[in-house]
């Protein structure tokens, strides 16, 4: 599988994990993204590599719709575009002229990231929550090979997450800052369909 699908999918899955919380500091996040049926924001997202110290930056805007709908979209350095719908995840790598087809059951640790978007889990089911310097870790109660940590700021006065920082198992990086969050803006679930484009390579992951 593209690991750019299971970085892409951790980190959409926690701007919607946060329905209930027992912790006093994210009481806001609860009030904010746990109650939106949409989410819209602009992002810049740093990867950054343990072993060479490599950096990628990416920017772009994404837009989800409850319970399981995902666009997400990076404009540069490359264009590239990620769809989560009802039958099917598709990216497609517009500069490679290919593009990927996955079933919505994503196995191993994408699936288990996946519960997150649908609904299924809760912060304190999943994760030991701590405070240090103004932001917030969670340790996952169960970590796996794409997540093993998360850091993340808010805006304490909106309730809005403005930057998200998640390491794997291998110490690897994925530091995402948001711009322009909107929540419960009128999507039509037309946004999240997708045809491949003509004369594009379509490498069919669904019936293997």
């Amino acid at each position: 599988m593209n690991r750019n699908i299971t970085t892409y999918i951790v980190a959409i899955c926690f701007l919607f994990i946060f329905s209930s919380s027992a912790h006093a500091g994210l009481e806001s996040l609860t009030k904010t993204y746990g109650k939106a049926q949409t989410i819209t924001a602009d992002f810049v997202q740093t990867l950054i590599h343990k072993n060479s110290g490599s950096k990628n930056v990416r920017t772009g805007h994404f837009t989800i719709k409850r319970p399981q709908l995902v666009r997400w979209v990076t404009s540069k350095p490359s264009k590239e575009l990620l769809i989560v719908n009802k039958n099917a995840v598709w990216n497609y790598l517009e500069d490679e002229e290919v593009v990927y087809k996955y079933p919505r059951d994503l196995a191993d640790e994408s699936q288990n990231a996946l519960r997150f978007l649908l609904g299924d889990s809760k912060v304190d089911n999943d994760f030991y929550v701590e405070e240090e310097n103004g932001s917030y870790i969670l340790l996952p109660k169960e970590p796996t090979a794409n997540l093993t940590e998360a850091e993340l700021w808010l805006d304490e006065s909106t309730g809005v997450i403005t930057r998200l920082r998640i390491i794997d198992f291998y110490g690897n990086i994925n530091d995402i800052t948001f711009k322009n969050v909107q929540f419960d803006k009128a999507v039509n679930d037309s946004v999240f369909d997708f045809t491949p484009p003509k004369g594009v390579d379509v490498e069919d992951n669904t019936k293997k």
